[in-house]
């Protein structure tokens, strides 16, 4: 890997840890029952502070859930963004050395779980990365979004989280909802291939800048639309 840079300049720089984003890469499977107030989680006590369960083990998770309630898979994230603001999160109640996300440090672990969080190192791989099959599977159906322009197809790490896909596209302003469907296209191909490595798409606009010129000098486009094929690319010429 190589081509590291620093994250993002949104917000303000996270804690230097590299558990945190570990924990905000994670999925977990939570217990959820229904409720006059809605859908709520397993929860529990620690030092007084209201915590969520959640657990990483499918046999551990079916041997403590109590019967009224159904299993879910969910990001760590998405999970505390749904969870009331005083509560917590305890992962693998279970374990020697549960994980604990307090109420104080959601925020953190939220901000760690996004593309490209602010104040982390990020390493982007340079040339590119072979997708063959995800490639096949994902042209045909961005061909046939007509407003995406270039897509650029690598690997990148957000400090020491998962290695992941990143498929960056570049897409026109109009017509609206070009941008949901070019991420359409490149998840229905890998539901269809069947994936192994976890994947994020984004825009390249929403790639910071430092970082962004990485994947324009470094790797090349696994699709450039028919029209901007061997001429410069949009605002060069």
């Amino acid at each position: 890997m190589s081509g590291a840079a620093g994250g993002g300049d949104s917000g303000g720089a996270l804690p230097v840890s590299a558990l945190v984003f570990r924990i905000a890469d994670s999925n977990v499977l939570i217990g959820v029952r229904s409720t006059e107030r809605g859908p709520e989680p397993l929860f529990t006590d620690v030092g007084g502070e209201p915590c969520a369960v959640a657990y990483t083990d499918p046999e551990e998770i079916r041997r403590d859930l109590p019967e009224e309630y159904r299993l879910f898979q969910i990001t760590v994230p998405e999970l505390l963004m749904r969870l009331p603001v005083q509560c917590g999160l305890v992962i693998d109640p279970r374990a020697a050395s549960p994980l604990y996300v307090a109420a104080a440090e959601r925020d953190a672990v939220i901000a760690a779980g996004q593309p490209f969080p602010a104040g982390a190192p990020v390493r982007i791989k340079q040339g590119g990365d072979r997708q063959p099959a995800l490639v096949a599977a994902a042209l045909p159906r961005v061909a046939a979004v007509g407003g995406v322009r270039r897509v650029y197809l690598t690997r990148y790490q957000v400090a020491d989280a998962r290695e992941k896909v990143l498929v960056a596209y570049e897409a026109d302003a109009e017509p609206a909802g070009t941008d949901a469907a070019a991420a359409d296209a490149f998840m229905a191909a890998a539901a269809e291939v069947e994936l192994a490595d976890a994947m994020q798409v984004v825009a390249l606009d929403d790639i910071p800048e430092e970082l962004r010129r990485i994947v324009l000098e470094d790797v090349p486009p696994v699709y450039v639309r028919a029209d901007l094929r061997d001429g410069p690319r949009d605002g060069d010429a």
